[in-house]
């Protein structure tokens, strides 16, 4: 997430400031969670009634990234910026990168599975939807190689919706 913003600050020339950097960062991470939100609650709204799962973990598990994003941008970098890296990251920083981390863990196996359990129309196990899990762990290569097959089952689904 951080690589491509580093990138496009050397290629326009913008300043290395971790201040660019971690604003187009949260940009993307805004632009990565709507997108995998919009596909998750689609293909579950799309499951029959049985298979549905509550979406409030998963909705949970897609803030908890963008409000730690927005907590080191309003709370870690004010110290970054007066007087340095400091000696010794505030504690907070740790465990709640671990939480982000796990939340998009949770939000891609989440996505993965209701995608795949749409696609071949049964539940199926992690080896089943792996690679489509993998493929969101590596976005925004993944989301090339996704949209397709996505875009694909939207208009297979509404053809069959159209004749029915």
């Amino acid at each position: 997430m951080f690589l491509i913003p580093t990138a496009m600050s050397q290629i326009f020339g913008l300043p290395f400031d971790a201040l660019v950097v971690a604003a187009i960062g949260l940009f993307m991470l805004l632009v990565l969670s709507l997108w995998i939100y919009s596909i998750a609650i689609w293909c579950n709204s799309k499951l029959p009634e049985a298979r549905q799962s509550s979406t409030l973990l998963f909705v949970v598990a897609l803030v908890i990234p963008l409000v730690y994003v927005l907590m080191y941008l309003f709370f870690y970098m004010p110290l970054l910026q007066t007087s340095g890296a400091p000696a010794k990251p505030p504690l907070w920083l740790l465990p709640m990168h671990m939480l982000s981390m796990l939340s998009l863990f949770y939000s891609f196996w989440f996505t993965s599975n209701k995608f795949k359990s749409l696609l071949d129309n049964e539940d199926s196990g992690f080896m089943i939807f792996s690679s489509t899990f993998f493929l969101l762990f590596i976005s925004p290569l993944g989301l090339w190689i996704i949209q397709p097959s996505v875009n694909e089952l939207f208009h297979k689904l509404a053809k069959s919706d159209l004749s029915s």
